[in-house]
């Protein structure tokens, strides 16, 4: 059916099969887009936010390994005040004038010398514990570095990734332009309307008399009027281009 547009009979049938295969690209720079912009990006945060977790574990096993290192040097310390006060106890024997005296200062240093007996057990304990707390350290520490080149790897493939799409969106953008510039302007400008507020879908195929978009109904008049070719037909509900696909193949 051809129609008159300003003195000028334009071929709508032959326009919306332009625009099927505009619609066509159109769809693969969308959804190109989509996962240059929105996926890829998500994907990265994604393995950044879980290669930040690994990381937390190896702080805090870090900060446990210093805990312990503090606690020892407390011990230590402990233990040296404690073997301090045997040699200090120990001098004071000979400066004691009764036996009373003598084996009270003999009660007292056994005291403290079990108190050593006790802190040397703690540091030993310590040490062990301290041992223990490095290996896993160091272990995760291995892991860890590993895991960060796999990261940085997985990472590196996702970039190629995004500039292999900003390629491909080019190339497509070529073949689009030449396209539409043999697509008339009205009916373009429409189209393209509809793509940016339409999820990169501005048309839609009529298949068992439902838009192949929002799957509503539509009507037989509709779907007369659509094979006409007198005018644009859009959805009812989700105000897409409608097209008979049988009419119009892909």
């Amino acid at each position: 059916m051809y129609v008159k547009k300003l003195g000028i009979f334009m071929n709508l049938k032959d326009e919306m099969h332009k625009l099927v295969q505009l619609q066509k690209i159109d769809l693969q720079i969308y959804r190109l887009i989509q996962e240059r912009d929105v996926e890829k990006p998500a994907q990265i945060e994604k393995m950044e936010a879980g290669f930040q977790e690994k990381k937390k574990v190896l702080e805090t096993l870090d900060k446990e390994l210093k805990d312990l290192q503090v606690k020892r040097k407390n011990k230590e310390l402990d233990l040296a005040a404690k073997e301090e006060a045997v040699k200090k106890s120990q001098a004071q024997l000979y400066q004691l004038k009764t036996n009373k005296e003598y084996q009270a200062k003999l009660t007292e240093i056994a005291s403290i010398k079990a108190d050593v007996s006790l802190f040397e057990e703690d540091v030993l304990k310590v040490f062990d514990s301290i041992e223990k707390a490095d290996a896993k350290f160091k272990a995760e520490k291995e892991r860890l570095i590993c895991e960060e080149k796999k990261f940085k790897e997985e990472e590196a493939q996702v970039n190629l990734r995004m500039q292999a799409i900003g390629d491909e969106i080019s190339n497509l953008d070529g073949k689009r332009n030449i396209l539409a510039k043999g697509i008339d302007q009205t009916i373009l400008t429409k189209y393209e309307k509809l793509l940016k507020t339409r999820f990169g879908v501005a048309m839609a195929a009529v298949d068992n008399d439902s838009c192949g978009a929002c799957h509503m109904h539509v009507t037989a008049q509709k779907i007369n009027e659509i094979k006409m070719y007198k005018e644009l037909v859009f959805c009812e509900s989700c105000v897409r281009l409608l097209y008979v696909s049988e009419d119009i193949p892909e």
